[in-house]
């Protein structure tokens, strides 16, 4: 089995341009806190931040854990 990273949340925003590098995230709390300001700034417009997606580390690999598209959130 792969070894545990210290950071098992990854956030990646994707846009018209392209992917975001991942932000990575010790805790859950801290990755959300990361997605809301990430979505003001989308709603705010910004940014051009159309899909957000985040990547939980669980059982020796990565797993997509939620899609957030700004404007149907909160």
């Amino acid at each position: 089995m792969a070894t545990r990273p210290r950071r098992p949340w990854r956030v990646v925003l994707d846009s018209p341009t392209g992917q975001s590098p991942e932000a990575e995230f010790t805790s859950e709390a801290k990755t959300y806190e990361h997605v809301r300001v990430e979505l003001r700034k989308a709603e705010a417009g910004e940014t051009a931040t159309t899909v957000i997606r985040i990547n939980q580390w669980s059982d020796g690999r990565w797993w997509h854990f939620e899609t957030i598209k700004p404007g149907e959130w909160s």
